[in-house]
């Protein structure tokens, strides 16, 4: 009978230990929490720590469920989400399309067309607006100084 007592004492107090040990990792975690919340004022972060000092198990779960969640507001720009583009193909899309005589590996670098092949495209024509004649004269001016 004694030692069944024994393990019974022992099975309680290994769990208590366990117990007492995640509640003090939880009061530390509200507290860190608590000072990297940017969604609370330094007056109410400074209450809380106070609060949770001196209140450790009650204040930190009045914490956790109340002013925890204002830590979500988003602070950091996220870009907008593209739908993606449907391509509008048809068949005469894909006459215009030369296959490649051998096919490149990512390891090679790719053969460097030829004059021919260059003069098929057609060169880019931006045209940029240009100060008015007064400006551009102010620059040269200012350039020849």
């Amino acid at each position: 009978m004694g030692f069944v007592m024994f393990l019974f004492f022992l099975l309680v107090f290994v769990v208590i230990a366990i117990l007492s040990t995640l509640l003090v990792v939880f009061w530390i975690w509200m507290l860190v929490d608590c000072l990297k919340n940017r969604g609370i004022s330094d007056t109410m972060k400074l209450l809380w720590v106070v609060l949770m000092i001196l209140f450790s198990p009650i204040a930190s779960f009045v914490y956790f469920f109340t002013d925890r969640k204002k830590a979500k507001i988003q602070y950091y720009y996220e870009p907008m989400r593209i739908q993606a583009r449907q391509a509008s193909w048809s068949a005469n899309d894909h006459a215009s399309y030369q296959a490649r005589s051998e096919p490149h590996s990512a390891y090679e670098a790719p053969a460097t067309p030829s004059s021919a092949q260059w003069e098929q495209y057609e060169e880019p024509r931006a045209t940029y607006p240009e100060p008015p004649q007064e400006q551009q004269e102010q620059q040269q001016q200012q350039w020849r100084d």
